[in-house]
C-alpha cells in the first residue's frame, strides 16, 4: 500500500499500513520534482532508516541494521523492506528537503501481523477446589486480539477475573466457576480459538434426609407399621460425594453407600435414628446428619367405652379402652362428675362411689387421640327402667323341651338375678344362665315340676326393678274356623294364653266319632290351613296343644257348614243388584219428596175462599195418616157438588152438610183443634188418591 505526502507540512499525512509477516513492506513516496533534486531522511520511530538525495544519479544510503532488507528508490524516494518482520511495525516518517524550500515531511504508521494458525489454551483441563488460591489459563499464540467467554457468554465484569496477554486468572475460584473457557485471537488476516474445561471440586454441603411412606400422608412426623420407608440422603458435591448409612437396627449388617435407603414392611423395632454421612474424598471434606424415624401401630378399631358395678353394686366403674396402637393413645372421660380424667396408655377408667341419681340418662364420652388417628366412644348410665320378662318354648334334637326365659329393659350396667317362687336360681344343672344374665334357660322342661312363677330382678347403683311371669301348662284361649279361599279349604286362628308352654299343635277333624290329626304345627303357630275338604260336607274341628309329648286341654269344637252352592259369578250378580236397587229406591224417594214439596207449594199459593164458604181440604187418607173413612165418589155426583180433573186424578166437591153427614161433627175427628161451626153450605174438596 502507498501513502502519499503533500506538501503542505502543517498537515501531516498519517496513514496505516497492514502489512502480512514475512511480506514486503513498501511505503510510495510521490512529491513534485525539484531542481536541483531534493534530499531525503526516512525514519522509523524517530530512529533514522536511510538518508540521500533524489534523483537519476543520486543514491540513498541505508542503516547498517537495515541493510540487505531495506532500500529506497532514489527516483520516487519509495521505502521498500523485504521479508517484513513484527519489528518492523511502527510509525515511519519521511522528510524531503528542497533546495531553498521548505521541508516536506509526511507520517505514516505500519502494522505487521502474523498469520493467527492453531490457538490453543493451556492447560486444556483444570481441576481446582473451591476457596483455591486462583485458576489461571494462558490462549497462545497471541497474533491479534484475545477475547474469552465461559459457556459461550463473554466474561462478565467480576473482579475475581484478571486478564493479561492471553492470561486469563480467576481468583479464588468457585463452583460457579466450572464450565468451558474460550480464548479467540484475531487480527485483520484471520483468528482463531482455543478452548478448555475448569471443574471447580466443592461439597460436600451439609447434607439432609427425605422422609417418604407408601402409606403416610405426613411421613415427616411418623411412618406406619408394615409401610415400605424410603430415607433419601441429598448433599450437594462435585464430585457426587459418597453416601454412608447408620441404622437404628444393629442388627442389620448391611449398609448401603447410595442416596436412598428403602425399609420394607418397616417394624417397630426399626424406630430410631438414622444417620447420613456425606464424603467427598476430592476435597476431602465429611459431613452427616441424622433423622429420628418414628413408627407408629394405629389402635384398631375405635375406643370402647364401658360400664360395670362394683363393691357390691354400691359404685360404677367407667372403663375407656383403646389397646394395639404404638405409641400408645393419650384417653380423656369427659361428662363425669367432678370434670374429666385423663391419661397415656391402652386404658383408662373411673370409678363413682354412691353416684347420684341425677347421673342416670347422662352421656359419658371417651376421647382417644393417637398420633395418627383420633377415635370416640360412649356410654350412659340408666337406672333400669322398661323391664320385661318373656319366654320362648322349643323342642332340642332329642325332642326334650327347652324353655328360654328372656329380660329386656333399659339398664346400664344391670346385675340380673332370678328365681322361681321366691326361689333363688344360680346356674348349674338344668339351669343355665347367660354370660349377661338376662337370659335363664331350663332344658328338659317338664310339666308340672317346671311350671310355676318365675321372676327376674334386675338392679344397679342407680336403682332396680322386678317383673314375673307365671309358665302354665299348654292351652288354647279362643280360636276361630272359616272356610278358606276355595270351597276345599278350612282356615284356623287361635290364640294362646299369655304364659302358657305350648310346644307344638294339632289340627284335630272329627271323623266316624274319632278325631283324627289333621295338621301338626309348631308352638310359636298362631294359624293354620286344612286342604281336600269336601264342599257339601260338615266338619267338626279342635284344637290339641302340646308341651313336648304330653297333650294338654282341647279346644272346644267348632263345626264347618257346607259351602255356598252359589258360583262366584251369582254371588257378585246378587251383591251388584242389590246394590243398583238400593240405588233406584234411593233415587225414587228423592224424586217424591221433591213432588210433594212442589205440591206443598202450589196448596200455599191458592187464592182465598170466597166469603160466606170455608173450603177443607180432605185427602183420602186420614187422620192421622189412617184410611179410616174412605170416600168413595158416588155413582153420580150428589146434587150441588161438581167434578172436575186434575192431572194427578179426579176431584169431587162436596157440601160441608153431606160431609157432616159422612163423617161426623169436626169435634169427633182426632186431632182436630175444634172449630165454632159455621151455617150456611161449604164447598169440602177432596185430596188426590195416591
Amino acid at each position: 500500500m502507498a501513502a502519499r505526502c503533500r506538501h503542505t507540512w502543517a498537515a501531516a499525512l498519517l496513514l496505516l499500513l497492514l502489512v502480512q509477516l514475512g511480506g514486503n513492506l513498501s511505503i510510495l513516496l510521490s512529491y513534485p520534482p525539484t531542481q536541483p533534486p531534493p534530499s531525503i531522511i526516512w525514519r522509523r520511530n524517530l530512529t533514522a532508516l536511510a538518508t540521500g538525495h533524489l534523483g537519476p544519479s543520486s543514491s540513498v544510503d541505508v542503516a547498517q541494521a537495515y541493510e540487505g532488507r531495506l532500500r529506497v528508490d532514489p527516483q520516487r524516494g519509495t521505502l521498500t523492506i523485504a521479508p517484513a518482520t513484527l519489528q518492523d511495525a511502527g510509525t515511519y516518517t519521511v522528510e524531503i528537503f528542497p533546495l531553498g524550500g521548505q521541508v516536506w515531511q509526511g507520517n505514516v504508521q505500519v502494522e505487521v501481523y502474523e498469520l493467527v494458525g492453531n490457538v490453543s489454551v493451556t492447560p486444556p483441563s483444570l481441576e481446582v477446589t473451591e476457596g483455591a488460591e486462583s485458576a489461571v489459563l494462558t490462549c497462545a499464540p497471541v497474533r491479534g486480539a484475545v477475547t474469552w467467554t465461559k459457556d459461550g457468554q463473554s466474561l462478565e465484569q467480576n473482579p475475581r477475573y484478571r486478564i493479561s496477554d492471553g492470561i486469563l486468572r480467576i481468583s479464588q475460584p468457585n463452583r460457579t466457576d466450572t464450565g468451558t473457557y474460550n480464548c479467540t485471537v484475531s487480527n485483520p488476516f484471520g483468528s482463531g480459538t482455543g478452548s478448555a474445561q475448569i471443574r471447580v471440586y466443592f461439597g460436600p454441603e451439609p447434607p439432609t434426609i427425605k422422609l417418604s411412606s407408601d402409606r403416610d400422608l405426613e411421613p415427616q412426623r411418623y411412618v406406619q407399621v408394615n409401610s415400605t420407608v424410603t430415607l433419601t440422603c441429598w448433599a450437594p458435591s462435585d464430585p457426587p460425594a459418597q453416601i454412608y448409612w447408620s441404622l437404628a437396627d444393629a442388627s442389620d449388617p448391611l449398609v448401603p453407600t447410595q442416596p436412598n435407603l428403602t425399609l420394607t414392611r418397616v417394624q417397630l423395632s426399626q424406630a430410631g435414628l438414622y444417620a447420613c454421612l456425606a464424603s467427598n474424598p476430592q476435597t476431602q471434606r465429611r459431613l452427616r446428619t441424622t433423622l429420628t424415624l418414628t413408627v407408629v401401630q394405629i389402635p384398631p378399631g375405635l375406643p370402647v367405652c364401658s360400664l360395670e358395678s362394683v363393691a357390691n353394686g354400691s359404685a360404677l366403674r367407667f372403663l375407656c379402652s383403646w389397646p394395639g396402637g404404638s405409641p400408645a393413645p393419650s384417653l380423656s372421660l369427659q361428662g363425669l362428675p367432678g370434670g374429666s380424667v385423663q391419661g397415656v396408655g391402652p386404658g383408662l377408667e373411673r370409678t363413682l362411689n354412691s353416684p347420684p341419681p341425677s347421673l342416670s340418662g347422662t352421656q359419658v364420652s371417651c376421647l382417644g387421640r393417637h398420633l395418627a388417628a383420633e377415635g370416640n366412644c360412649s356410654v350412659t348410665p340408666e337406672a333400669p327402667s322398661g323391664v320385661s320378662l318373656s319366654f320362648q318354648a322349643s323342642l332340642d334334637p332329642n325332642g326334650t323341651v327347652l324353655v328360654d326365659l328372656q329380660c329386656q329393659g333399659n339398664y346400664q350396667p344391670v346385675e340380673i338375678g332370678w328365681a322361681r317362687d321366691g326361689a333363688p336360681l344360680g346356674p348349674g344343672g338344668r339351669y343355665q344362665v347367660s354370660a349377661d344374665g338376662s337370659r335363664l334357660t331350663i332344658s328338659n322342661f317338664t310339666d308340672p315340676q317346671d311350671l310355676g312363677n318365675y321372676s327376674v330382678w334386675c338392679q344397679n347403683p342407680l336403682g332396680s326393678q322386678e317383673r314375673n311371669l307365671t309358665l302354665t301348662g299348654p292351652s288354647i284361649s279362643s280360636w276361630t274356623l272359616e272356610r278358606g279361599s276355595e270351597p276345599g279349604l278350612a282356615r284356623l286362628s287361635w290364640a294362646v294364653p299369655n304364659g302358657s308352654v305350648v310346644t307344638g299343635v294339632w289340627i284335630q277333624v272329627r271323623e266316624a266319632g274319632d278325631w283324627q290329626t289333621a295338621q301338626t304345627l309348631g308352638g310359636a303357630s298362631r294359624s293354620g290351613t286344612v286342604s281336600g275338604l269336601q264342599a257339601h260336607s260338615t266338619y267338626s274341628f279342635r284344637l290339641l296343644p302340646l308341651l313336648g309329648a304330653r297333650a294338654g286341654e282341647p279346644s272346644h269344637m267348632q263345626t264347618l257348614p257346607p259351602a255356598s252352592t252359589l258360583s262366584p259369578g251369582a254371588i257378585a250378580g246378587i251383591v251388584l243388584g242389590s246394590i243398583l236397587g238400593m240405588i233406584l229406591l234411593l233415587a225414587l224417594f228423592v224424586l217424591l219428596i221433591c213432588f210433594l214439596r212442589a205440591r206443598w207449594g202450589k196448596r200455599e199459593k191458592m187464592p182465598p175462599p170466597p166469603p160466606g164458604t170455608r173450603p177443607h181440604y180432605l185427602p183420602r187418607q186420614f187422620l192421622n195418616g189412617r184410611e179410616s173413612h174412605p170416600v168413595e165418589p158416588p155413582a153420580s155426583p150428589p146434587q150441588g157438588s161438581s167434578r172436575c180433573s186434575w192431572a194427578d186424578g179426579d176431584v169431587f166437591s162436596i157440601s160441608y152438610e153431606e160431609h157432616l153427614r159422612v163423617h161426623g161433627p169436626p169435634d169427633s175427628w182426632p186431632g182436630y183443634p175444634g172449630d165454632a161451626a159455621q151455617p150456611g153450605p161449604r164447598t169440602v174438596r177432596s185430596a188426590t188418591r195416591v
